[in-house]
């Protein structure tokens, strides 16, 4: 037991420092991300509203230069107009050609009827959003007094200026890429400068933390203290590395207290019996296994088998012997699960099977893999957060994974086991039940059976090697998953008279020698998925 917790202890250390040290993306981009975005935004503000006040100042400009040249020939103008002298006020009109601002002068009647007008050259287009958005064009309407205006305020005449709008939109033009300019030259300066104050203060702290613990060798984790800056003391780096410290000064002094049980436990124990050595060989023989890579995962179809139509595949464990050929011995995971190592290869094969998942996904396949799970699992507690981290480091959507319950849970151990299983199906990982009908198939279970969150029936295949010959106890499993309302796939198929037995009973999913062996990846792959479509079996989901 004590080797155990202390394996444990070694275990999570390992796991929290290989995900501490993992950066996909440095905080010096987010943070420059980040204050880019702000400064852009702050910077269309600010040219919008500047903007807005310069063009209205030209308009002010323009408006009171046309007041001051009506002004100039207000006067003689009227007196032209009052005495019906068109060649005279026509003159006077050709002395406003010269100023630079014009595109429009003349003399209208307050029926709006135009009386004179002077020809300048034509206006150049402007944009129309543009006129309506700055109210162009820019004009003033000054009135012609035939006498003194207290006397008598009715205008004779009224003399109409406005300004050249394409003057006023090539200002507009200019100020805008003038703004723009001088702002992003702006906004670069100030991202680079504060991106510089944040690496100072806290991404180089952070960064050499994460250099010191990269450098750490296993020994030298047990009891590791961080170092810190003064400036850092008194802040969050500081409640943080004081709060490392502390747990790292608790972690030795459980190592210590763990290592001098152990040394007790060792001078105490008595001789090792003979199961005891065959136990210690296994585990050996297994953790060496994986360390070395001789452990690997089998693939074999589960199709549709109406149509022959791929739906899903299982992942089945395979040992490579010195040979180099692999199968896995009738009583291994038995062995395995009575001598304390079938969480460590269950944890393996998980892994596995997620970085298989997350392969498919990087070519666009989505096909559901199902992966068997003893009892032994479903009691480790950490196993919910150990896949939940699985499934986040290999992007793995949980509906693409699908466990099956194997024979050697028993039922007592599924009731223990039953919050878990509620658990996993809340995070959207599908369950099966595995060769349903060798122990499951009694009346105490079928009642408890509707509280268990499972998703799938699966047919033990000795029931289908005894087909069609023997049809008793498929009917009697059929029958269940029926009232249960629950699917069911059949194993084991070998011929095509089971097939069609099969397809008779309405069973309709299936896997088997019949359709396939248990395959290696590379091969797999090369029969199956080489013409798969992309995102192919999404649809069919075992719901």
């Amino acid at each position: 037991m004590v080797s155990n917790l202390m394996a444990s202890t070694w275990e999570c250390s390992d796991l929290l420092l290989e995900n501490s040290l993992r950066i996909r993306r440095s905080l010096t981009i987010k943070q420059m991300t980040i204050v880019s975005g702000v400064a852009l935004v702050t910077i269309c503000i600010f040219i919008v509203i500047q903007l807005f006040h310069f063009v209205q100042q030209r308009r002010d400009d323009y408006a009171q230069q046309l007041q001051n040249v009506a002004q100039s020939v207000r006067l003689p103008l009227s007196n032209a107009v009052l005495k019906a002298d068109i060649p005279e006020a026509e003159r006077i009109l050709l002395t406003l050609k010269p100023v630079g601002i014009l595109s429009r002068a003349q003399v209208v009647l307050p029926n709006n009827f135009q009386v004179l007008h002077t020809d300048f050259p034509p206006e150049r287009p402007v944009p129309s959003f543009i006129q309506r958005t700055f109210g162009l064009p820019i004009e003033v309407t000054v009135p012609l007094y035939s006498l003194p205006r207290p006397s008598n305020s009715q205008a004779l005449a009224y003399l109409v200026l406005q300004v050249d709008s394409y003057r006023m939109f090539q200002f507009i033009i200019s100020l805008i890429s003038t703004m723009v300019s001088t702002y992003l030259l702006l906004a670069l300066i100030m991202t680079v400068a504060i991106t510089w104050c944040i690496n100072r203060l806290m991404v180089h702290p952070l960064r050499a933390i994460a250099r010191e613990l990269e450098t750490l060798t296993a020994d030298e984790v047990i009891g590791h203290q961080l170092s810190l800056p003064n400036i850092h003391r008194d802040d969050e780096l500081g409640v943080m590395v004081r709060s490392y410290n502390r747990n790292q000064q608790v972690m030795a002094g459980t190592h210590q207290h763990l290592s001098q049980l152990s040394s007790q436990a060792r001078l105490h124990q008595p001789q090792p019996t003979e199961q005891a050595r065959r136990r210690q060989s296994l585990e050996n023989t297994v953790l060496t296994g994986i360390a070395q890579g001789r452990c690997a995962l089998f693939f074999q179809p589960q199709l549709d088998i109406r149509d022959k139509r791929l739906i899903g595949a299982e992942g089945l464990l395979r040992w490579r012997h010195e040979d180099g050929s692999y199968s896995l011995p009738a009583d291994f995971i038995t062995d395995a699960e009575q001598n304390g190592v079938m969480v460590p290869l269950g944890n393996w094969v998980l892994e596995a099977s997620c970085k298989v998942l997350a392969s498919w996904r990087q070519r666009g396949i989505t096909l559901p893999l199902a992966v068997n799970i003893s009892a032994k699992q479903l009691q480790e507690t950490n196993l919910l957060p150990h896949l939940k981290l699985l499934m986040e480091r290999y992007q793995v959507r949980p509906s693409q994974l699908m466990l099956e319950i194997t024979e050697t849970a028993r039922i007592d151990e599924l009731d223990k086991s039953l919050s878990l299983l509620r658990q996993l199906r809340e995070l959207g990982v599908l369950v099966a039940l595995d060769d349903f009908g060798m122990g499951y198939a009694s009346l105490s279970f079928l009642n408890r059976l509707r509280t268990l969150p499972v998703d799938l029936l699966k047919i033990d295949r000795s029931f289908i090697e005894s087909l069609p010959e023997d049809p008793v106890m498929l009917r009697i499993v059929s029958a269940i998953a029926r009232v249960l309302e629950l699917p069911v796939i059949a194993e084991g198929i070998e011929n095509q008279a089971q097939l069609d037995f099969l397809l008779s009973q309405d069973i309709c999913w299936g896997q088997g020698y019949l359709f396939a062996e248990p395959l290696p990846q590379t091969e797999f792959e090369q029969r199956f998925l080489s013409n798969l479509p992309v995102n192919a079996a999404e649809s069919k989901n075992r719901h």
